[in-house]
């Protein structure tokens, strides 16, 4: 990758900037070993597929909360209304990574545009990112809520080259989810995956421009 044509960076939030930690510790404590966590990420994702294929939009925090429903259905656990409360806010207090703000220092030192492109709602974003003391470094939070459809559409990923003014192949678009990397590269980006567990990735037969393990690893190398 010819660095010099890299104008801007976007970053998708959940699993990228921020991690599942304290939010895993919430879903142990009131249900136990029960993998309540890892089922309803995947419900919460299942759900957003499901509403952009079918055109039945819904924000992001109601799928997020209909899909702890449905987890939770599915593997036979009844929540008391505060459990199922905390637990959602949990998605409004998850912690960045801890090379997350330097990184996003070093990378805005050395000249780049920094944006947010996600599926989360405006509200969820705005306050996740405020909490966490982040929010300083975003020229933009973009959210999949403009276009009322979700990655991997490509709708969403035009958001950013929309907003920022800037051509697709002039954008690194960061991401650790293997589907948002697979639409990303399909959209037109220059992609980043980052790969912080060291699994497969399935992106359709298309490789990223660049695989790291951390943000630092990028800051580095940018």
């Amino acid at each position: 990758m010819n660095e010099e044509t890299i104008e801007a960076v976007v970053f998708d939030v959940y699993g990228t900037l921020f991690g599942f930690g304290r939010l895993a510790e919430r879903a142990r404590a009131i249900v136990g070993d029960v993998p309540l966590l890892d089922r309803w990420r995947t419900k919460q994702l299942e759900h957003s597929f499901l509403r952009t294929i079918l055109g039945e939009y819904e924000d992001f925090w109601v799928i997020t909360a209909q899909a702890l429903d449905a987890a939770c259905e599915q593997l036979e656990l009844e929540l008391l209304p505060e459990e199922r409360e905390h637990l959602l806010h949990g998605w409004l207090e998850l912690d960045p990574f801890p090379e997350t703000a330097m990184a996003l220092e070093r990378l805005a030192e050395r000249g780049l545009r920094l944006a947010v492109l996600s599926n989360g709602s405006p509200m969820m974003l705005e306050q996740l990112l405020r909490m966490a003391g982040l929010r300083e470094w975003f020229e933009a939070v973009l959210s999949a809520d403009a276009v009322r459809r979700y990655k991997p559409s490509p709708a969403v990923y035009a958001l950013a080259p929309a907003h920022l003014v800037v051509p697709p192949e002039r954008i690194l678009f960061c991401s650790a989810n293997g589907f948002d990397v697979a639409g990303a590269l399909r959209y037109g980006f220059r992609v980043c995956w980052v790969d912080r567990t060291g699994s497969a990735l399935d992106a359709l037969g298309k490789q990223p421009h660049r695989t790291v393990q951390s943000l630092t690893e990028l800051s580095e190398q940018l």
